[in-house]
Formats: C-alpha cells, sequence, structure tokens
C-alpha cells in the first residue's frame, strides 16, 4: 500500500464507523482525487471533520449520565488548568476564586449523588464483569506517578508537558470507565433525582465558569495596566471556554434526562 492510499486510509478511519459505512467509499475517492498528500490543509479540515463527526454521535446517541460524566472530565481538566494559573495571582480575585471552588464542588457532588445508585448495584453484585473497569482509574493513577517519576528526571517545559498530556489521559481514562459502568449498570433511580442532579451538575458548573471570568477580570499583575498585559491571558480565556464548553454539555445532558423522564 502506497504512502498516499495509508493516508487516505487514515483519515476516513478517523470518523465514526456509521459515518464509514454511508460515506466512506465516497469520500475516499474524494480525498485521492483532491491529491490530499499534497494539501496539508485539507488534512487539518478533514481531522476536524472528524472531530465534529464523533461529536455529532456523542450528542445523538450517547446516555445523559455519559454526557454528564464527560463534562466533568472536561471540566475537571479546565478546573486544574485554572488552579495551576491562579497560584501566580495569589490574593487577587479572592472572592471569585472561592466562589469558582464551592460552586465547582457542587457540580461534583450532584454528579456523585447522580451516580451513586448505579454505584450501590454495583456494590450489590448485579454486574460482576464491570468491577474491571473500576480498576482502569486506579491503572492510570499509578501510570500517572510513573510520568511523574520522569517528568522530574526531566524537567523544564517538557516534563511539565509531559505531565500535564498524562494527567488529561487520567481524566479521560477515568471518564471513560465511569461512562462505561454506569451504562452496565442502570441501577433504579426515584423519578426525579436523575433530572435534578443533574440540573444541578450544570448549574454549578455556569456558576463556577462565570466565577473564573470574573476572577480574570479582577486579577491585575503588579506594575501593568491589567490584566491585558500579562501573559496568562490566552490560558485563561481557553480555560473560560473549556469551563463554558463543559457546561454546555453538563446543560444537555440535563436536558436530555428531563425530557426522558416526562
Amino acid at each position: 500500500m502506497s504512502g498516499d492510499a495509508r493516508l487516505v486510509r487514515a483519515l476516513v478511519a478517523c470518523y465514526p464507523a456509521g459515518w464509514r459505512r454511508r460515506y466512506g467509499d465516497e469520500y475516499a475517492q474524494l480525498l485521492r482525487d483532491l491529491r490530499i498528500h499534497r494539501r496539508p490543509a485539507l488534512i487539518v479540515d478533514s481531522l476536524r471533520g472528524a472531530v465534529r463527526a464523533h461529536g455529532g454521535v456523542l450528542m445523538r446517541n450517547a446516555a445523559p449520565m455519559t454526557v454528564a460524566v464527560w463534562a466533568a472530565g472536561l471540566f475537571t481538566v479546565a478546573g486544574l488548568g485554572f488552579a495551576k494559573l491562579a497560584e501566580d495571582f495569589a490574593g487577587a480575585g479572592r472572592t471569585a476564586y472561592a466562589m469558582m471552588v464551592v460552586t465547582a464542588g457542587v457540580a461534583l457532588l450532584a454528579l456523585v449523588a447522580a451516580a451513586a445508585p448505579s454505584g450501590l448495584a454495583l456494590l450489590r453484585g448485579r454486574d460482576r464483569g464491570a468491577w474491571k473497569y473500576v480498576a482502569v482509574p486506579l491503572a492510570a493513577v499509578a501510570l500517572w506517578f510513573g510520568v511523574l517519576a520522569v517528568a522530574v528526571a526531566i524537567s523544564g517545559k517538557a516534563g511539565f508537558l509531559l505531565l500535564a498530556v498524562a494527567g488529561i489521559g487520567v481524566v479521560a481514562a477515568t471518564a471513560w470507565a465511569a461512562g462505561t459502568v454506569l451504562r452496565r449498570v442502570p441501577a433504579e433511580r426515584p423519578p426525579r433525582l436523575l433530572p435534578a442532579a443533574l440540573t444541578t451538575e450544570a448549574t454549578g458548573m455556569a456558576l463556577a465558569t462565570v466565577a473564573v471570568l470574573i476572577w480574570g477580570l479582577q486579577v491585575r499583575s503588579p506594575g501593568s495596566q491589567g490584566f491585558v498585559a500579562t501573559p496568562f491571558l490566552p490560558s485563561w480565556l481557553g480555560i473560560v471556554v473549556a469551563l463554558a464548553a463543559a457546561t454546555v454539555l453538563a446543560a444537555v445532558a440535563g436536558h436530555r434526562q428531563l425530557r426522558a423522564t416526562s
């Protein structure tokens, strides 16, 4: 197989299985006709299209709890990024920072309340095969500590980047495992528990996002003319966008659960 054919095959493989069955052959031919190997911009566009296609599948087919768990995963990554960013601005925006911590805690506790019945059903042995997924976060954390040792040895920006990527991997693995367990062990819940919990999760995330936005507007760098003059602006904006995206996912999960319940 030529390099061009492998590139086309790899790009098509990035799309969801249902999409490939319906459009895969035509899309592969289009990529060959466009000589995709000579057009890097089209390669990037193809990858973006794959991300959008997977997002569409998630929004259409995933259970509300699955969407809520992945929203919490994204929210956690963004929250950790915010905590790291705020280390250099101790005392600035203290009230907004406290509001972010409290509302984030409310959001995550609401998700725990929504998942608790499934956890109890798992403990009662409803699906013994699901226990192997419980081990995934533990294994991921153990692996992260191994990466930590490597990152300390490397030090510098490369070590920090390695550690950050590994941390994101731990959160993603945990979200995947939790979503899988919740699908395999769909416990009976009081009729209003799940929509109320998911709505509370989305509300807490929204308030936390607003708090981070207010915090950034309040921060002032010593000797500057405001936060626009500081180098943290792109990071802060990226965190706000990630928190907002997590909030939207959580809101979609809550809305979908309300419709299913009613």
